[in-house]
């Protein structure tokens, strides 16, 4: 069986722009349509999620943020470049009556 990590993303502000962008943006209507939106990891984006994904390229992790999210959005890590990038590969998103966004 495939393991995933979770860890808590700091950085609010980036996760936010990115969920509304790839979930939202040009009438998407919450389903993930495209695999262009993604957050470049630096040490100033968010330093702890940058010590532990530095090195797992093509691996799976769950992200959280308890002020955004109702649970966690899964993304796929690409670790090829300079700093890591992480993609989103949860199909579906939502917002519920709390503005929190939950995917499935």
């Amino acid at each position: 069986m495939k393991s995933e990590i979770k860890i808590e993303f700091s950085n609010k502000k980036e996760l936010k722009k990115l969920i509304d962008k790839a979930y939202f943006e040009n009438g998407y209507k919450g389903k993930l349509l495209t695999s262009e939106n993604f957050i470049e990891i630096t040490p100033e984006v968010d330093d702890v999620l940058y010590s532990v994904i530095k090195g797992l390229n093509n691996a799976t992790i769950k992200v959280s943020n308890l002020d955004i999210i109702d649970g966690n959005c899964r993304f796929i890590v690409d670790d090829t470049g300079e700093n890591p990038k992480i993609y989103p590969i949860s199909m579906y998103c939502i917002i519920d009556d709390n503005k929190k966004y939950i995917f499935y």
